[in-house]
């Protein structure tokens, strides 16, 4: 029996890997998961008559995807390499996987990306599921930790926004918050919610975001709290934002520029374009905040064999040399993390000692 879900890194696994001798176990292996995952799940739901206990249906859901995804991950089949025996699980196992709409929508990415702003909207305020099993696989989805580290990261920025707000007195001079990806702004949404009312009239808040009906949600999310002409939108590419000025333009003198999940999907060498474009346009004693997860996120597993959700992981250090090489003084530098130590942050200010504005 395994216990819990899939700990071990993509390194270890990649070493055994069943792929590299013998490719048809790995697929047997698949399908023996899938049928195990059918018959746990059907068990289940006799024992609950219908899942209609919801502590013991919860319990029968959760170990029977631990010991799924644990057995998915023994083949050693990481990144897109377990795109093509994903499907074969999904071919047995999605119609009663597809019961879960947090899990479905991670994988069929209605809005042509993964993490859409209506997912992340379910992952902050939560689903009401009304099918008994899809609420335990919604429930599952939301105990994952890397989901539990978008919820950490969204106060926490909110709570990093509202106190450099507070520490600068720019005597009524806006402050200046930059979102890059922004999707539904809710941790800037948050982060209003912190500050008193004459703070929040110094908010001047640009969103970017490629999806316009992200910034349409992050434009009613906000306008409970600010006024419209604090509210700048912006809808680009994020991919070519490097090499457009005018739509980068509005990011020029941001007292936080926040960059939380973009990261993710990002290669080095445009990684480390934009962390300079995001570093020349921060304002002196400005705040730059960049997430990435780390290679060490349990929920890897399960994101790319239930979701296809693919990211690009890093290690500290890895972002620190990214810094580095965009031209960031070591000194204004600081790699942290959310709560749950998954989902790394770069944190980058210009109001450390020997800065340049170059």
């Amino acid at each position: 029996m395994v216990f819990g879900p899939a700990w071990q890194t993509a390194r270890n696994i990649e070493l055994n890997s069943l792929t590299e001798t013998r490719p048809d176990a790995a697929r047997a292996q698949v399908r023996a998961a899938a049928e195990r995952l059918l018959a746990d799940l059907a068990r289940g739901e006799r024992l609950t008559s219908g899942w209609n206990d919801e502590p013991l249906s919860f319990a029968l859901v959760r170990t029977a995807m631990d010991q799924c995804v644990s057995r998915l991950a023994e083949t050693g089949l990481w990144g897109r390499d377990n795109q093509p025996l994903s499907n074969e699980f999904w071919a047995i196992a999605g119609k009663i996987l597809s019961r879960g709409p947090m899990q479905v929508r991670a994988r069929t990415k209605p809005r042509g990306y993964a993490g859409d702003h209506e997912l992340f909207a379910w992952i902050c305020d939560g689903l009401d599921t009304p099918d008994p099993l899809g609420r335990q696989f919604d429930r599952y989805f939301q105990q994952q930790a890397a989901v539990e580290s978008v919820r950490a990261r969204t106060d926490q920025i909110a709570a990093a926004i509202a106190t450099r707000c507070f520490r600068i007195d720019g005597a009524g001079e806006p402050f200046r918050v930059a979102s890059v990806g922004s999707g539904p702004a809710i941790d800037i949404e948050r982060a209003a919610k912190l500050l008193n009312e004459s703070q929040r009239r110094r908010l001047a808040v640009t969103l970017l975001d490629l999806d316009a009906e992200a910034l349409e949600h992050g434009r009613e999310r906000l306008g409970g709290w600010l006024h419209e002409e604090q509210l700048t939108l912006v809808r680009d590419n994020l991919y070519r934002l490097a090499d457009k000025p005018a739509a980068a333009a509005p990011l020029a003198g941001a007292d936080v520029l926040v960059c939380a999940g973009f990261f993710d999907y990002l290669a080095d060498e445009p990684a480390k374009t934009l962390l300079g474009l995001f570093w020349r346009h921060l304002a002196p004693g400005g705040m730059l905040l960049v997430g990435n997860f780390a290679p060490h996120c349990p929920t890897r597993a399960f994101m790319e064999w239930i979701g296809n959700w693919y990211l690009i992981y890093r290690r500290a250090d890895e972002l620190a040399r990214l810094a580095e090489q965009a031209g960031i003084p070591a000194p204004c530098v600081r790699i942290g993390a959310e709560r749950m130590g998954i989902d790394l942050f770069l944190c980058a200010t210009k109001d450390c000692r020997g800065f340049t504005n170059s």
